[in-house]
């Protein structure tokens, strides 16, 4: 069926906008005014009045969590909260609401003590014992890299009196070596391993809830690391059984595409198991017939190190707020690159969670095995890419990896870098505009749960570097040389996040060919004092020229 959007400003690329579109079979046929295209559609074509609003290619965010951000739902949320009190409180009241038997774990996520309005500090297992001493508590720091633990959690992981130096991993203890609660990086295995594992039924609500929550926020295409090996068929198998359910109802509902990021941890073996299974980089995993590829798999992910806020970021220098530690690598520089070089030789695409300067480094030097000069055929690339020096990205930029960032990191980390890494690096740091400049291909994402999912506040971010939330701090933007203009911005979110996920053939664009991935705005983000751009809001998201979502 002909559909015709018309009485839209739709964006076609920097500088190019015209008024009306025309759908064929899902795809956009033609570009144009509404006057050429209304006159010449076929009798019974379906006119969707776009009411003004702003029509862009769907969003693609390059880098998250979908599963996770679907459990987030039943979890103690901790984003906002303002202290340890706070944090008690809403435990308490989860459950009170929710009434877990007795035994059964309660989980938390998304605290960040950084942000904290009083003492800012981790929380312990005293604190945590204050929610629950019948229910064994944990509750991740928002990064995800960090958790505390009460000490039933503790006891029942064998931890609560003492404990095991861990590799890539710490677990904090106090003066007479009985652990606090604080468990980082690879130290959270330990506590979470007598944790069950979702059923698939659970798996299935936790992602059609999340990619509900997507696709109100206009987002129609998503990288997600949902699985780490061993729970690859697992995590296949609800997709599909999602993507079937939503065929059937004519692709209404939870129906967005989907490119998976495949964790491996550090174990090789499950990179020889998905070699021995055929299942490479690009494998389309579910198609429809009418609306194209929804599941496919996309590259192999590695971590590198931990995170900022939790000073597990592994750096050159000692932090300057901590100076007892740089951080710490979670995987050794001579197994990353043995890892890149195999995954490498056998065609997969390989991305590294990689923030502090350190383990930048050891990771461009491993992708350097790889690539050469102005060649990257495989689309290696960085996940995070946040503390650099000028040399790293002209290195990366020579070597034309990618850079998969996430501008709303900014939200939490304009207040604590400085003091973490000094001035010096922090302006070389969060280097959007220089990434511009140097011509190095970036796609935007948000690592949600860990921030917030919504495409117009990275945006928002990225153009402004301020809080909208706390008057625009700081005055005149963080480091202003390293905005971005706004339709680089869109561009990243859109045309170079497909380009990330092998897809910029079929999507990111609003052209010929393309799918009509769409995603409609209450007001012109073109036009807007770049202060009110946190303000808009999506009003209607297309997926293959279906209506997926509507105010």
């Amino acid at each position: 069926m002909t559909k015709i959007i018309y009485n839209g400003k739709i964006y076609r690329g920097r500088g190019l906008f015209c008024g009306a579109l025309r759908i064929d079979g899902g795809k956009i046929s033609a570009a144009g005014e509404a006057e050429e295209l209304l006159a010449a559609a076929p009798a019974g074509a379906e006119k969707i009045d776009a009411g003004g609003a702003l029509v862009l290619p769907g969003f693609h965010d390059s880098h998250l969590h979908l599963h996770w951000l679907g459990r987030r739902f039943g979890m103690v949320e901790g984003t906002g909260a303002a202290s340890v009190e706070e944090v008690i409180r809403r435990g308490r009241e989860l459950i009170s609401r929710l009434k877990p038997a007795p035994g059964t774990y309660v989980q938390g996520a998304g605290v960040n003590p950084d942000l904290f309005t009083g003492e800012k500090r981790d929380l312990t297992r005293d604190d945590l014992d204050k929610i629950s001493t019948e229910h064994p508590v944990i509750i991740s720091r928002h990064c995800g890299h960090t958790i505390f633990c009460n000490s039933l959690a503790l006891r029942m992981a064998g931890l609560a009196d003492s404990a095991p130096d861990v590799e890539g991993g710490t677990i904090e203890k106090d003066s007479s070596g009985r652990p606090t609660g604080v468990l980082r990086e690879n130290a959270n295995g330990l506590a979470r391993k007598n944790i069950p594992e979702p059923t698939k039924a659970q798996m299935k609500e936790n992602m059609k809830r999340a990619m509900e929550k997507a696709l109100s926020l206009g987002i129609t295409s998503m990288g997600t690391n949902d699985c780490q090996g061993p729970d690859f068929d697992d995590v296949v198998e609800v997709y599909r059984s999602i993507f079937t359910d939503g065929e059937k109802d004519s692709g209404t509902g939870s129906f967005l595409r989907i490119t998976l990021q495949c964790g491996i941890s550090a174990k090789e073996q499950y990179l020889n198991e998905l070699k021995e299974r055929q299942i490479a980089t690009g494998k389309v995993l579910w198609e429809s017939a009418d609306r194209g590829i929804f599941l496919r798999m996309g590259p192999v992910k590695l971590f590198m190190d931990g995170t900022l806020g939790g000073q597990t970021a592994w750096m050159k220098q000692p932090y300057r707020d901590k100076p007892e530690t740089s951080g710490f690598p979670v995987l050794d520089p001579g197994l990353l690159e043995a890892l890149i070089k195999k995954a490498a030789a056998w065609g997969y695409q390989v991305v590294v969670h990689s923030i502090g300067d350190a383990a930048m480094e050891a990771v461009i030097s491993a992708m350097e095995q790889v690539t050469s000069a102005g060649s990257n055929p495989l689309r290696h690339g960085i996940v995070h890419c946040q503390v650099t020096s000028r040399p790293q990205l002209e290195r990366i930029a020579r070597n034309r990896l990618l850079a998969l960032v996430q501008p709303i990191f900014l939200a939490d980390d304009v207040y604590i870098l400085e003091d973490r890494v000094g001035p010096e690096l922090a302006a070389t740091s969060y280097a959007w505009g220089s990434m511009e400049r140097l011509g190095i291909d970036v796609s935007y994402g948000t690592d949600a749960p860990v921030s917030n999912l919504d495409p117009i506040q990275g945006i928002s971010w990225a153009v402004t570097r301020q809080d909208p939330q706390r008057d625009f701090y700081p005055p005149g933007g963080f480091y202003p040389g390293e905005r971005v203009d706004m339709a680089a911005a869109i561009d990243r979110y859109t045309a170079a996040s497909a380009y990330s996920a092998w897809e910029e053939s079929s999507r990111g664009r609003i052209a010929p060919g393309c799918w009509a991935d769409l995603s409609f705005i209450d007001r012109d983000l073109f036009s807007l004092p770049p202060t009110e751009i946190h303000r808009a809001r999506v009003i209607r998201t297309m997926i293959a020229g279906d209506t997926v979502w509507q105010v």
